[in-house]
């Protein structure tokens, strides 16, 4: 079933890309491989790649402001937010991120631009605690604590991605919208909002990918944190490379899903114009990543980053760009 782009109101439409530096275009910066002025990032270590900044950018001037603790940059309709906290590595997160995600939502709701398009989030120490007292499972009941109270439905989430950091920051970064993208979900994989009570009291609030109305036409796939996950189980423990390689599928898998309901044939493979993060749990298997990602995409932009993923029996994750 195709779907029709909804045309959110972008002037001039939104692009990403990759060595940019801000200026008053400039929606959103992602500093990825050095930290800089004005810019936001991950707090993790740069491994290496051709990517070391994301610039979200909008043939407009940005508007940007302070409402207490959450820093807000807009153009035309879309509004970008952020949110920075001191965070305990060994605390309980669940209340802080209920509360960040109230703050954050509730600003967003003010400015007209309640619905959700892409969300990005950095938790220290992501896989300690055992059980249900994991911090990666306090942090979803956190984050669907306030997702419900303020009327959030499934069919309401978008692309997300959440990697454990070694700083004690809570990083919470969100592009928001008057009006929903369209959500994508991965046939090979149990919508993560679907996980069954072994993975947590609450399931992950994520979709699979998210499409908006780009510049000149075009759609822009915005691809949520991708891992080897088929269903709902984790396979090839221990083994980076046959996760690389289920992680390869579950994107090609994704990026034809994707292609077949937007009526856009370009978006079934990764090119030029395709922005890859990859996070690493061991920093050691960064190379062999690199290789046979240009291997399988050549002409991609790609950056590797130091991260815990958010199961402990997971080595790599990769989210994505894409535009066609």
């Amino acid at each position: 079933m195709q779907h029709e782009a909804r045309r959110v109101d972008l002037p001039g439409g939104l692009t990403v890309e990759p060595g940019r530096a801000p200026d008053e275009a400039t929606l959103l910066h992602f500093a990825l491989a050095t930290p800089r002025t004005g810019a936001v990032g991950c707090g993790l270590e740069w491994l290496g790649g051709n990517l070391e900044t994301e610039d979200w950018r909008m043939e407009a001037v940005v508007q940007s402001g302070r409402s207490g603790d959450i820093v807000w940059r807009r153009a035309g309709d879309l509004l970008f937010l952020a949110l920075e906290w001191p965070d305990d590595p060994v605390a309980d997160p669940r209340e802080a991120v209920e509360g960040a995600y109230e703050r954050l939502l509730s600003v967003a709701d003010e400015a007209g631009c309640r619905h959700l398009l892409r969300a990005w989030n950095y938790l220290p120490a992501i896989n300690a605690g055992d059980g249900d007292a994991e911090r990666y499972r306090r942090f979803c009941l956190g984050r669907a604590a306030a997702l419900e109270k303020l009327g959030y439905g499934d069919g309401e989430l978008c692309a997300g991605t959440a990697i454990g950091s070694d700083e004690p920051l809570l990083r919470i970064y969100l592009l928001c919208a008057p009006l929903p993208g369209i959500n994508i979900e991965n046939p090979r994989q149990v919508s993560a909002y679907r996980y069954p009570r072994r993975y947590g009291p609450r399931s992950p609030s994520f979709a699979r990918a998210t499409a908006v109305a780009g510049a000149n036409d075009s759609m822009l796939l915005m691809i949520s944190g991708t891992a080897s996950v088929v269903g709902h189980r984790s396979l090839h423990v221990d083994d980076v490379n046959g996760q690389l390689e289920e992680v390869i599928r579950n994107l090609e898998t994704l990026l034809s899903e994707s292609a077949q309901q937007l009526g856009r044939p370009g978006l079934a493979e990764f090119d030029h114009a395709s922005l890859l993060r990859v996070y690493v749990r061991h920093a050691r298997d960064w190379p062999m990543i690199e290789r046979r990602l240009r291997e399988r995409w050549p002409g991609i932009h790609l950056a590797g980053l130091r991260g815990d993923i958010c199961r402990s029996d997971l080595l790599v994750e990769i989210e994505a760009v894409s535009r066609n």
